[in-house]
């Protein structure tokens, strides 16, 4: 997948150096109320009354280092039930952000739509034409449309990789006033190496498009306006990498390879029927 600004696998990162730091802390807590506890039974000072020495809380950070380093599961587990709680807890945002947009994603007027426009499952990409991933997936996508017949496949331009990725976005949408943005869409990501302006025309030229009036098109200042929406919504969405797939009104992040699709195809008719 390619990566966007404040990738989840950051965050998940830090959120894990974090809950270790934590847990070592409360692992202390524990220990020292069990201790004053049993200080306070014995009819010693609670904690209202003292507090602990430096040689006191050495011995406890001692022996919970020495705890954790015998028992080294313990925070693997820790770990593991933290990535649970993140991801049920990014899904269920997720599923709001998609309730809260589905005119903007499913229906946005400027957006191509390709395969069948009645299709009874819709699937929306979020895509770069110089992502490596996208390319991966590009295949299995176009070869899952023709195949199923039933596909809506609804395309969001969101270029992040750079200017190049920019203008042939530009180029792209620019080509629906000459009705061959599906051909040069095919065109741009069947190209070998990376894009450049000549590449772009060359691509261009090669279905059939009139270079000199896309050029003129591509300054459209409702292009402009397109890619920052797409920006906004796929921000709304959390979608910080290309491609990000929006299947049965589910999100999938990252390269989806021709099993993974038909999957992902199969459960959303099985659990959303026409609502997908």
């Amino acid at each position: 997948m390619a990566p966007g600004p404040g990738s989840h696998a950051g965050r998940r990162m830090s959120m894990r150096r974090s809950v270790i730091t934590t847990l070592a802390t409360m692992a202390a807590l524990a220990l020292a109320a069990l201790g004053l506890a049993g200080a306070a039974t014995a009819g010693t000072p609670t904690t209202q009354d003292r507090s602990f020495s430096a040689e006191q809380t050495g011995d406890i950070e001692k022996i919970v280092h020495d705890y954790l380093l015998k028992h080294p599961e313990v925070l693997i587990e820790a770990m593991q039930e933290l990535d649970k709680k993140q991801a049920a807890s990014d899904r269920q945002k997720q599923d709001g952000a998609i309730a809260a947009n589905r005119a903007a994603i499913f229906n946005d007027a400027d957006s191509y739509v390709a395969g069948n426009p009645k299709g009874d499952v819709t699937i929306v990409e979020f895509f770069d034409y110089q992502c490596g991933y996208c390319k991966r997936s590009f295949g299995p996508l176009m070869d899952t449309l023709k195949k199923d017949g039933n596909i809506r496949l609804v395309l969001k331009e969101f270029p992040i990789l750079g200017e190049e990725s920019v203008t042939a976005t530009r180029a792209a949408v620019a080509s629906m006033k000459q009705g061959k943005y599906f051909e040069f869409h095919q065109a741009l990501f069947h190209h070998k190496g990376q894009l450049t302006d000549e590449a772009i025309m060359q691509a261009a030229a090669d279905v059939g498009l009139d270079t000199a009036r896309l050029k003129r098109d591509m300054n459209d200042a409702k292009i402009k306006k397109l890619i920052t929406r797409n920006y906004e919504l796929a921000d709304a969405l959390a979608i910080k990498g290309t491609p990000g797939f929006i299947i049965g009104g589910k999100l999938i992040a990252g390269a989806l390879d021709k099993d993974e699709l038909v999957a992902a195809i199969k459960d959303a008719r099985e659990t959303c029927g026409a609502n997908c």
